[in-house]
């Protein structure tokens, strides 16, 4: 979760402690605004693959304004509440607090080919 936006790239690569995901919209918050207006991302897969380029649509608010409906397509199932999330958080970046500034970062990744 700690990977940030690498501006020598073209398209940042956003890294996870929980590579899982779903069809369709995911959400990942993360600590701070760097990812804020980064319009298009790589995602770093669990087999270490990278993803084609997604579109990004980000938002930044404040930790403690974050509700359940804000983190329902949260791609980690562990963090689809608040309470959750901030455990989660303050293991990835020791210190963080409540009412920490954070980037709510949604993409949306398409359904795998039908074989």
């Amino acid at each position: 979760m700690a990977t940030e936006p690498d501006h020598h790239d073209a398209i940042p690569v956003m890294g996870f402690a929980t590579p899982v995901f779903a069809t369709g919209r995911n959400t990942s918050v993360r600590q701070g605004t760097r990812w804020l207006g980064v319009a298009q991302v790589r995602l770093q897969l669990g087999d270490g693959q990278l993803s084609a380029p997604l579109a990004l649509h980000t938002r930044a608010m404040r930790f403690d304004q974050l509700t359940a409906s804000d983190l329902a397509c949260e791609h980690d199932p562990t963090c689809r509440d608040p309470a959750g999330l901030l455990t989660v958080l303050q293991r990835h970046y020791p210190g963080f607090q409540a009412g920490a500034m954070v980037t709510v970062c949604d993409f949306w990744l398409p359904a795998p080919p039908l074989t």
